[in-house]
């Protein structure tokens, strides 16, 4: 009987710590995509290097995501290619990352109840 609230409370921690790793995550996507909008090359590699360490806990679909914007940010920073191609694809997959974890970290903060 004891233990139900201890264990809610480190639920409430670990859940707490999700959330603030998700919304992080949306912070540097969008911070990219506006480094990459005004052609912040620095800020622009410091925020894709990153992403790197939020690819192990993400799942399928989103985690293809993040890598393909990986990639193809290094190629937009090293100059490889179609800069201009390279830029629009950037933004394309970003567009495709913010609507996808926006509704989950709205779920998360009200404990996912439906009213």
């Amino acid at each position: 009987m004891g233990a139900g609230p201890a264990v809610r409370s480190l639920a409430d921690k670990v859940s707490k710590g999700f959330r603030k790793g998700f919304t992080s995550l949306v912070a540097r996507v969008k911070a990219l995509r506006r480094a990459v909008r005004v052609d912040n090359f620095r800020l622009a590699q410091r925020l894709r290097m990153g992403l790197v360490p939020y690819l192990r806990h993400l799942k399928e679909p989103l985690r293809n995501d993040i890598g393909r914007l990986f990639e193809i940010s290094g190629l937009w920073i090293r100059n490889v290619g179609d800069r201009h191609q390279a830029k629009r694809d950037i933004q394309r997959i970003i567009r495709r990352i913010i609507p996808r974890r926006q509704p989950v970290l709205c779920l998360a903060r009200d404990g996912g109840s439906k009213g």
